[in-house]
């Protein structure tokens, strides 16, 4: 186990050091606060619960704005939440979601690349204090990220004040980051050039005005592992109709020896498909991704199935973390952490070829989707990345069970005529996928003719009578739309009994 001073080798920032409930005293009321994090990895682990904890005591009215990569452990973000006016670009905690939908916090969800690179050209206004969780502050300040690369670089270049919290309980990160920031305008954009998974561009460090350090503080908390369910027969038949798609795009569409990258989210199915895609016959597999998780480690190891990844953080179960700290030099190898500017960068997605693949709440019988609200006003955690992947992805597949149970008992659709919050468009979908099979969306045809197919391929058989009803009774049009009050509520009616006669 390292200590503080073996990690922290610019005697300037050392001499910064202080206890955590020192440096919480540097934040103001109204503060917009850039951290570091990214789905539970990476966020300042001992300083934002000790923000809370201070506010609690002396200033219980205190508010700051939160941005962050994506959505922190609920053990830190749930603390926090109380004390947040303003809550962007993506959350899944329960504490804050509950005051999104009261309306007692302003919550924007942005697509991540472009919320980064918002960040930067000041469209959030100015930034008071970046508080960044690092593995080590080198001898002329700079700094090594942790586990997730997210927004800190940014936060660091452009906040006006900095308190980097040293973690010497994680393991040290150097060597993992490729650290490259986008133009600000005046100043031209350059082109990045990547054109492998691998290829590096930055630096694997952090520079930024180290006279803008306040505070160093030091933490001993892991990062909070993620909770995997183990994989349900649904699951399994959704990741081998995904590899069944994968097999026919390769052969149809002539892919040679290996697979284009791959993106995939986060989450039970997508981990279950990452577990099926090193079952298939497919060599040498890439990914382009925003998170590395449980079910790529059992890859490090094997160069014949395997050849590298890049995301903007790692995230794993208490188990997978194990494993990577045992591999860590391997994974160092075969694994780059990138800001999510340039992780989700729209461009880079369309010049990799990338197959993206995710899952939403619903799908409907044209193809849209909807990724975030349940009942169309609900938010559940953001689209995160999903939209800079769909839109710009060689490939993009959704993958959904076909039915979901609901706590009153119902089983619903998650194939509806209709999503009631669309996050993407049925131009930017060229797969949907369900444990029943998988409808193509890939040469000119109607909306009509793709809703016929995602009916009989995706959709559940006990749902599929009253889908074929709804694109009966729906009209003309090229996306036909019930609109009539009275026929609209007399089919929902219809569906919720449909819905109650799901058979056990």
């Amino acid at each position: 186990m390292s200590t503080i001073a073996e990690r922290v080798e610019c005697k300037e920032l050392l001499d910064k050091l202080m206890p955590v409930e020192e440096a919480v005293k540097l934040v103001s009321n109204h503060d917009r606060i850039g951290i570091s994090g990214f789905t539970k990895t990476g966020e300042p682990k001992t300083f934002l619960p000790a923000l809370a904890a201070h506010f609690e005591k002396t200033a219980p009215e205190n508010r700051v704005s939160l941005f962050t990569g994506a959505s922190l452990a609920e053990e830190v973000e749930g603390k926090i939440a109380p004390y947040l006016e303003r809550r962007a670009p993506y959350m899944s905690s329960k504490a804050s979601r509950k005051r999104i939908h009261a309306g007692e916090l302003d919550f924007a969800d942005i697509h991540l690349s472009a919320f980064a690179r918002n960040l930067a050209y000041g469209f959030y206004g100015d930034l008071n204090l970046a508080v960044v969780e690092v593995t080590r502050i080198r001898p002329d300040g700079s700094v090594i990220l942790s586990g997730s690369a997210g927004i800190s670089a940014e936060a660091l270049t452009h906040a006006k004040k900095v308190i980097l919290e040293v973690n010497p309980e994680l393991p040290d990160y150097t060597g993992f980051h490729d650290i490259a920031l986008p133009g600000v305008y005046p100043k031209p954009n350059w082109p990045v050039p990547i054109v492998n998974v691998g290829d590096r561009v930055g630096t694997p460090y952090v520079e930024f005005d180290k006279s803008k350090v306040v505070a160093v503080v030091e933490s001993r908390q892991p990062d909070y592992p993620v909770a995997f369910k183990p994989t349900s027969p649904t699951e399994l038949k959704i990741s081998q109709n995904v590899i069944e798609f994968l097999l026919y795009c390769h052969k149809r569409f002539g892919w040679g020896d290996k697979l284009p990258p791959m993106q995939s989210g986060v989450g039970n199915i997508a981990n279950a498909i990452v577990g099926a895609l090193y079952d298939s016959p497919f060599k040498k597999i890439r990914f382009w991704t925003e998170v590395f998780q449980d079910g790529m480690m059992r890859y490090v190891e094997d160069d014949e199935k395997f050849e590298g990844a890049s995301a903007t953080a790692v995230s794993f179960s208490q188990q997978a973390r194990d494993e990577f700290h045992r591999l860590f030099a391997k994974c160092r190898e075969r694994l780059v952490l990138r800001p999510m500017w340039l992780s989700n960068n729209g461009e880079m997605i369309t010049r990799m070829f990338v197959v993206a693949m995710n899952t939403p709440i619903e799908v409907d019988i044209y193809g849209h989707v909807n990724s975030t609200h349940v009942d169309g006003s609900k938010v559940i955690n953001g689209l995160g990345g999903s939209g800079d992947f769909f839109r710009h992805a060689y490939l993009s597949v959704v993958h959904t069970p076909s039915v979901r149970k609901l706590k009153d008992g119902r089983v619903v659709s998650c194939v509806l005529p209709y999503v009631r919050h669309i996050d993407h468009t049925e131009h930017d979908i060229h797969c949907v996928v369900t444990e029943q099979g998988f409808a193509l969306n890939l040469e000119v045809r109607s909306a009509r003719h793709r809703a016929e197919e995602i009916i009989e391929k995706c959709a559940h058989p006990h749902f599929q009578p009253i889908l074929r009803e709804y694109l009966k009774s729906a009209g003309g049009g090229d996306e036909p739309r019930m609109a009539g009050m009275d026929q609209l509520q007399g089919w929902w009616k219809e569906y919720d009994g449909v819905c109650r006669s799901f058979p056990a």
